[in-house]
């Protein structure tokens, strides 16, 4: 796991927060246990207005908080809409997933995969819940589950935090307005296979949106 060190600077409320986070993670974040006490710790560090200030601030600065895409370890992302918008159906593959509001509104949709046709690849996805997020909220997605993000306000902005680098894993990614999926590999930034899919529970979802290849 990288070291809670940052070539910024943190700020010490959140050098504080990060700290705490890499112990509970220690060299196994997927430990039975280790989600619930980063929610916790977030939940706690993000209802503080001080903390969703030094967010900011660090945000302004640059999209890494904490930890890069690059690194193997723990990492905190910003997420400006007003830069990135919309974000498909997508998860974190084998790896548990947490985004905090920090600014602004976000709706949060979560999905499951219910089965995958093993001659054509096919996939069915469900919709399990949705939730709308406010500044110090934090929504968990455990891993194998899809979060779609639609920022209600201009001003949202949340911060993505994850348990491994983007880099390490595959993506699996739903584009709702074609039925198609992707498997991502950040590391190559490029789709590494694919196919078709159903999502069930999507009649009174709004009208499909798609950003894979923005996002890219």
């Amino acid at each position: 796991m990288n070291k809670p060190v940052d070539d910024m600077g943190l700020p010490p409320v959140l050098a504080e927060m990060a700290q705490a986070a890499v112990e509970i993670c220690g060299d196994d974040p997927h430990r039975e246990g280790v989600p619930a006490k980063i929610v916790a710790l977030l939940e706690d560090a993000f209802k503080n207005p001080e903390t969703r200030d030094a967010a900011m601030g660090m945000v302004k600065q640059g999209m890494d908080l904490f930890g890069t895409n690059a690194d193997p370890g723990f990492g905190i992302m910003g997420v400006e809409s007003s830069k990135i918008g919309y974000r498909e159906p997508h998860d974190h593959g084998p790896c548990w997933a947490v985004n905090v509001q920090v600014k602004g509104r976000l709706r949060m949709v979560h999905w499951a995969r219910d089965s995958v046709d093993e001659e054509t690849g096919d996939i069915v996805i469900s919709k399990i819940d949705e939730c709308v997020l406010e500044p110090g909220d934090v929504d968990y997605s455990p891993p194998t589950v899809a979060h779609e993000l639609y920022p209600l306000t201009d001003d949202s902005v949340e911060l993505a935090i994850r348990c491994h680098s983007l880099t390490t894993i595959i993506q699996h990614r739903y584009d709702r307005s074609t039925g198609e999926y992707i498997h991502w590999s950040w590391a190559k930034k490029e789709a590494v296979g694919g196919g078709k899919f159903e999502a069930v529970g999507a009649e009174n979802e709004p009208e499909p949106l798609s950003s894979l290849v923005k996002r890219v």
